[in-house]
């Protein structure tokens, strides 16, 4: 919502959210200006577009309330994790989107992957693609590529923010205080990413870049690359997409 206000992509007026937190509803009205709603089915009379940001455990009941509104002229956006878009347009009359983002979308710096059902149309796509690069980078996929993205890019923050902890306390260890060991490698993470990103170069240049033969890098990577680290990585990511499954399965 904020990255759509600010694109300019939608105005405040345009957006009714419907929650069933009052204090939720009260805040987000003071901060953007936007309509608000505790019952769902308003919402849904009302909306041309609809993001449906709920736990999967909830999602029954309000589909429930989409199918009885029954408005087949609007799109569907969910982000909901696990529950794929048959189960959304059961009647197979909506036309739906599913997304997987991550929460760098809270500064606008999200990585997100998108599917479409065959009743999406040209503009169905386009206003979601805008939508989501309104709160950082978009990529259209196949949704049998939603779960594995799910493990890789959707649960994937926690992951890095694990990481950098071991990093934090690694240089803790060695004596060097938290706030500027927190410092250190907030930088090295961020900075890493963007010379990645905007260099275009493949990773494995990047590696030989800071690696000097002999030096500190060289001897760091050594131990390393001898231990289970990328297998552990594998294996993390893997079980976050193996979970993915369960939830569609319904476990």
């Amino acid at each position: 919502m904020q990255g759509a206000l600010k694109a300019g992509l939608l105005a405040a007026p345009e957006i009714m959210v419907s929650d069933v937190s009052a204090d939720r509803l009260k805040y987000l009205a003071e901060k953007y200006g936007v309509q608000t709603t505790a019952n769902n089915v308003q919402a849904l009379r009302a909306a041309e577009n609809i993001l449906l940001a709920v736990k999967p455990q909830s999602c029954g009941s309000v589909l429930d309330e989409i199918q009885a509104v029954n408005k087949p002229d609007q799109l569907i956006i969910t982000i909901v994790a696990g529950v794929p878009m048959a189960q959304i347009d059961v009647r197979q009359n909506l036309r739906v989107a599913r997304v997987m983002p991550n929460t760098p979308a809270l500064i606008g710096q999200a990585a997100s992957a998108v599917c479409f059902n065959p009743r999406a149309a040209a503009p169905d796509k386009e206003f979601t693609l805008r939508l989501l690069r309104s709160i950082g980078a978009a990529i259209e996929v196949e949704e049998r590529d939603l779960n594995a993205i799910t493990g890789l890019s959707g649960s994937g923050p926690a992951f890095v923010f694990r990481l950098m902890d071991y990093f934090v306390q690694a240089g803790e260890g060695l004596g060097l205080a938290a706030d500027k060991a927190r410092a250190l490698v907030y930088q090295t993470f961020a900075g890493s990413a963007r010379l990645a990103q905007e260099s275009g170069r493949p990773l494995a240049d990047l590696i030989a870049q800071v690696t000097s033969p002999n030096g500190t890098t060289q001897a760091g990577r050594e131990v390393l690359e001898q231990s289970a680290a990328g297998q552990i990585i594998g294996n993390t990511v893997r079980r976050a997409k193996e979970r993915a499954d369960e939830l569609a399965g319904g476990r």
